[in-house]
């Protein structure tokens, strides 16, 4: 039992991280301390703690529960666990960039969710509920899986689950006053969606109902409204997402069955049989069940459709209207991802700076960034950056606050301290030149081509909005996941947009004196959301063969069809027309 005289003592430990609960402390070198804060019923917490602590002997390995208590004059207000080292949320297996990175095929995100499948059979024959099943509530390192935040889970006749989140919950969880009961049976449901949302990397109440494209997705699953099934025809689906045909016919019927049928069928048993029959195509570059004859994805007759890969787009001579030029493409066929304006990352793992051609191997898990020149590199992993000259000798090393976001700016970073100092840092003949530009907390932002900061602190219910002009507190609920932080350059107004626990989409547009927009009846195809951008008022959102550009303040949208867009290009307005960055390409749209 970890003893300590006082909160504050416990609150002089290295805070590693904060939320609304609880905030988590070094302990030792194996392990963290979790301080739960006052307002927390902490006698039922003791309890589910004892409880957890009693059977941690047989529970999965991987599932991150208490050790031992932690106690102020004999009262439990926390525990100890084990340290995650590297640990990602389960989110970024959606992210193609990541997937990319770390040469993650769908086999290894298959197993990663057979994993979490089995794991998930064993607690529920403990009677153990997990409540909230969701891609935020399971960590990964490398094809490991881990179960967190234990203390929110329920048992069986014991204690009820702390959380759940809407968009992976099922709809018949809900009891007429709102309020959520939550059983084994049910959480197949919840699985069912996570797992679909993983592998295809769409969520199955995704895509947009054209019959009634305002739709939410809650609304979707209450009426059964689903990807797979009968409504298929009536829903659009974003071009980069592709075939999930891959898959064998009986776990697709398991999520057909969940999804439009309302039953509760465990899907760990095919998830299991796929992962033990997958066939390689290298056509497509990807697994598919080895029972089917052929690969799916090549077989005219499955009516599987796959978009022609675009590398050259040449000017009409003499045409009216924009013009498409190609800026950069992998010309020797090396690019496997393109990761900004200036470099890419090649097949053989190694990030590549277009105009000079430096490599710069890209060790696992880690980031890569140039300057503008090439002659500074960035090599980024959680908790640090290091900084090498031209000639690949180290510079300096940059700790900053672990799993925070960084900026290069050519020759000038961007960072959170482990103070939780937001800092600028110049890299100049004579040395570093950092300079401090406030406190922060969690925080979210941007830095405009010219320099100038927008920083959203993220404090529990609300967001403290920071630029070089102004300041605003803004409410929110819930938790940020995708979002795009946009300067437009022409009005100076920030954009902020995120999407919410209901699937929609809350647009905010900060000017110097007021909030001149904030509403969620916009809807976005980005995917990532950062592929937005912003000029004079309008949001340029690239959609399938189109870019749409809607203008906040009008409240009018127009399409520019252009052939080589779809919904993973990053778009950036120049004024005349557009650059567009796709995975193997740049072009110019003017």
């Amino acid at each position: 039992m970890a003893n300590f005289r006082s909160r504050r003592e416990i609150e002089r430990l290295n805070k590693l991280a904060e939320g609304g609960e609880a905030a988590i402390y070094d302990y030792s070198l194996d392990s963290v301390l979790k301080l739960f804060h006052a307002k927390v019923n902490l006698s039922i917490k003791g309890k589910k703690i004892r409880f957890f602590i009693t059977v941690q002997n047989r529970l999965p390995k991987n599932v991150i529960g208490p050790q031992e208590e932690a106690t102020v004059s004999g009262n439990v207000v926390g525990y100890v666990m084990k340290k995650l080292v590297g640990a990602e949320d389960l989110h970024m297996l959606v992210k193609p960039k990541y997937l990319a990175s770390m040469h993650l095929s769908n086999k290894d995100v298959l197993k990663i969710m057979t994993s979490f499948g089995l794991d998930l059979t064993k607690l529920h024959n403990m009677g153990i509920i997990v409540g909230d099943i969701s891609d935020y509530n399971f960590q990964i390192i490398g094809l490991k899986n881990y179960f967190i935040d234990v203390d929110s889970y329920g048992v069986s006749g014991k204690f009820s689950p702390d959380a759940y989140t809407e968009m992976f919950t099922c709809p018949d969880s809900y009891k007429p006053d709102k309020t959520v009961e939550f059983s084994l049976e049910n959480e197949y449901y919840n699985f069912a969606v996570l797992t679909f949302y993983i592998l295809t990397r769409i969520h199955p109440f995704g895509g947009t109902y054209l019959p009634d494209k305002d739709m939410s997705t809650l609304e979707r699953m209450r009426r059964r409204i689903s990807v797979v099934g009968k409504y298929r025809k009536d829903i659009k689906i974003p071009k980069i997402i592709g075939s999930w045909k891959w898959m064998s016919p009986q776990l697709l019927d398991d999520f057909l069955q969940i999804f439009e049928n309302g039953k509760k069928i465990d899907i760990t048993p095919n998830l299991e049989d796929l992962l033990n029959n997958l066939e390689y195509c290298k056509v497509h570059d990807t697994w598919y069940y080895s029972k089917y004859n052929r690969c799916p994805l090549c077989d005219d007759k499955a009516q599987v459709k796959t978009a022609p890969k675009i590398v050259r787009v040449k000017p009409v001579p003499g045409a009216k209207g924009p013009q498409l030029v190609v800026v950069f493409s992998s010309s020797s066929n090396d690019c496997l991802y393109i990761l900004s304006g200036n470099h890419y990352l090649n097949k053989n793992n190694q990030a590549v700076h277009i105009a000079s051609g430096r490599k710069v191997s890209v060790p696992r898990g880690q980031k890569v960034d140039f300057s503008d020149d090439g002659k500074v590199a960035y090599v980024a992993d959680t908790s640090e950056i290091k900084i090498y000259d031209a000639n690949d000798k180290l510079m300096s090393t940059i700790e900053r606050m672990p799993k925070t976001n960084y900026l290069v700016r050519d020759k000038v970073i961007y960072y959170v301290d482990k103070g939780d100092n937001f800092i600028k840092l110049e890299i100049t003949a004579r040395g570093n030149e950092p300079t401090y530009l406030g406190l922060c907390y969690k925080p979210l932002f941007e830095v405009s081509e010219d320099g100038r900061v927008f920083v959203a602190s993220m404090y529990p219910k609300r967001m403290r909005v920071h630029t070089d002009s102004y300041d605003f507190d803004v409410d929110y609920t819930g938790w940020v996941n995708e979002y795009a932080i946009k300067y437009d350059k022409v009005t100076h107004h920030w954009l902020f947009v995120y999407q919410l626990s209901n699937g929609k989409f809350r647009t905010i547009v900060f000017s110097k004196d007021k909030i001149k927009y904030d509403d969620d009846v916009i809807s976005y195809s980005a995917m990532p959301l950062g592929n937005i951008d912003f000029c004079n008022n309008t949001i340029y959102d690239p959609d399938d063969g189109k870019i749409v550009g809607t203008n906040i303040l009008k409240g009018t949208a127009k399409e520019f069809p252009c052939s080589v867009v779809d919904e993973a290009s990053k778009l950036e307005f120049t004024g005349r027309g557009f650059k567009i960055y796709n995975q193997d390409a740049i072009y110019k749209y003017e």
